[in-house]
């Protein structure tokens, strides 16, 4: 009973300190709030009211000024007497315990002061800026007064300059003044507001006449005096030069410089209407358009000379070209006498005379229009450089061609050297077989040997020809030489295999009679070897044999084989190149 006792006392007690606290940081709030209030009272408007006042406002500032002045009234009369009544609400919520209500009317109450805060801070601009704008305003009517009156002048001492835009530019001027007027009387009546708005309009056209002013001047002098002046001196250079029989391309000169002098007189018309940005734009392309004029003269000046230092040159580098295909065409008659041209060598040394011919009536027409005056010395240059390019590629395809032919007759001894030699090497190769005294070949060999030696003799038949096909003639000498190399290689197995089967068949005859199996193998090894002439079979199978008596025996017949063939063979060859 006692805890339960002390427990509630504990949690009365503990309501109390939480209510006290509660009120306390309420008074703070309520403190805070009345402290965002005062602040708004340090902004007073009374002095900024009556200053305004005395500025004599009309018309729409005056508007602005009553609308400024209603808001100011309901802000003092209204907004901050609500603040107070808003403070006091939530100083009385403190006493009590409902927080959500106090929390509300405290946000209320800060949310009053944040507005009231923008109201009377937009008052004060707007005041500010009437007062502002005002004295902008006469500071303005001085400087553009001024201003105008130096604009005035300049169109008087500028007068000429200006041309026949002077005219516009004052009624511009005139009405930019008009402008003025309505400005000052709007400034000097008290109504700011509407003087900005025409304001705006006095600064856009003042800017505008003040860009004309500095453009014209420059856009004039060009259109009245450097195109004039650059027309005049084309004409009588383009009527010098023909005079000099220089002449010119889809020749228009003299319509050009009559076009062009009525564009200059319509973009004076333009410019004194103050289209300046077109004027700009067509001085721009009349500009070009002189230019190409320029351009054209000085591209037949520089032409000129290089025609007539190229001219030999030219005539000279055809004749050079014309004779060396004479020759390679009179080189390439005598060798189709003696070989067949397979690679279209007189058809492309026709084509090399046709584009010769060619490029010999185009300088031949270029010389005749020299000589009559008619020459457009540009396009003789251009189609010159171009006829150089034609003939180095003419003169490149000669020198291939030549060296092509010019090789036929040196093909052909070395590939007669290839047929005496392949004929040689199979004389040898037969007397060598021969030499040996094998009782017969195999077919297989019989048919490679008389293979090669009927490629040989169609070969020979080929180089036996009136014309001979050296590109056919190549290919024999290659595919014979190919067979002929396997065909040594089966010789010297062939002639290995034979001599080494008799002197193993040799070695095996002291074991005939001791060992019935080397006896049985010799046997079948001497069928092979004399009757059907398979001397790699007939040693496979003496080896086999021998070996099983004598471990190592058939290596060492073969090491002392080879070792003795190393001394012989060398000395055999000797006495064959003796012979050669």
């Amino acid at each position: 009973m006692l805890a339960l006792l002390i427990g509630i006392i504990v949690v009365v007690g503990a309501c109390y300190l939480g209510f006290v606290f509660y009120q306390r940081r309420t008074i703070k709030m309520a403190t805070d709030v009345y402290e965002n209030k005062r602040d708004l009272n340090k902004i007073p408007l009374d002095d900024e009211f009556t200053l305004a006042k005395k500025l004599n406002l009309t018309g729409e500032s005056q508007k602005k000024y009553d609308e400024l002045l209603k808001k100011y009234q309901h802000y003092t009369d209204q907004l901050l007497p609500g603040i107070e009544q808003k403070i006091a609400t939530v100083k009385q919520d403190g006493k009590g315990i409902n927080f959500i209500k106090t929390k509300n009317d405290w946000q209320s109450a800060n949310q009053a002061i944040q507005d009231a805060d923008s109201t009377i801070k937009g008052i004060q601009a707007a005041l500010a800026q009437l007062y502002d704008l005002n004295k902008q305003h006469h500071l303005a009517v001085d400087e553009l007064e001024k201003k105008y009156k130096r604009l005035r002048e300049d169109m008087l001492n500028q007068n000429e300059s200006f041309g026949p835009s002077i005219d516009a530019l004052e009624k511009l001027l005139a009405d930019i003044e008009g402008t003025f007027d309505e400005f000052t009387e709007l400034t000097k009546s008290g109504d700011p507001n509407s003087a900005e708005e025409v304001l705006t309009d006095l600064n856009r056209s003042t800017s505008e006449l003040e860009s004309d002013m500095a453009s014209i001047p420059k856009l004039y002098h060009v259109l009245s005096k450097e195109f004039i002046d650059q027309l005049d001196e084309i004409k009588t250079g383009y009527q010098e030069m023909m005079a000099k029989h220089y002449n010119f391309p889809n020749d228009s000169f003299m319509e050009t410089i009559e076009t062009l002098r009525e564009e200059i007189k319509n973009n004076v018309d333009k410019l004194a209407a103050l289209n300046v940005e077109s004027v700009q734009k067509t001085n721009d392309q009349i500009a070009g358009a002189i230019d190409h004029l320029y351009d054209a003269l000085e591209d037949e000046l520089k032409a000129r000379p290089d025609v007539e230092a190229n001219t030999k040159m030219v005539d000279e580098y055809i004749d050079h070209v014309r004779r060396q295909n004479s020759d390679l065409a009179l080189r390439l008659e005598n060798l189709n006498k003696g070989y067949v041209l397979n690679h279209k060598e007189i058809e492309n040394n026709h084509q090399y005379d046709q584009q010769i011919s060619t490029i010999e009536k185009q300088f031949d027409n270029q010389t005749q229009e020299i000589k009559t005056g008619k020459a457009v010395y540009s396009v003789i240059d251009d189609e010159q450089q171009a006829m150089v390019k034609n003939l180095g590629q003419i003169e490149t395809l000669q020198k291939q061609l030549f060296q092509t032919i010019i090789q036929l007759p040196q093909k052909e001894q070395e590939a007669r050297q290839s047929l005496a030699k392949f004929d040689l090497e199979m004389r040898n190769k037969k007397r060598r077989i021969d030499n040996h005294n094998l009782p017969g070949l195999p077919d297989d060999y019989q048919d490679d040997f008389a293979s090669v030696v009927r490629e040989i003799n169609h070969l020979n038949d080929a180089m036996s020809k009136p014309q001979i096909d050296i590109d056919d003639i190549s290919k024999q000498v290659i595919i014979i030489q190919s067979d002929m190399d396997t065909l040594n290689d089966r010789t010297e197995k062939l002639i290995d295999n034979a001599a080494l089967a008799e002197e193993t068949m040799q070695y095996a005859n002291r074991f005939i009679n001791l060992d019935p199996e080397i006896a049985e193998a010799s046997e079948k090894a001497r069928i092979y070897f004399d009757h059907q002439y398979d001397y790699q079979k007939s040693l496979d199978t003496i080896s086999i044999a021998l070996e099983k008596q004598s471990s190592g025996v058939i290596d060492k017949i073969r090491e002392d084989y080879f070792n003795a063939k190393k001394v012989t063979r060398p000395r055999q060859d000797d006495q064959k190149s003796s012979t050669k």
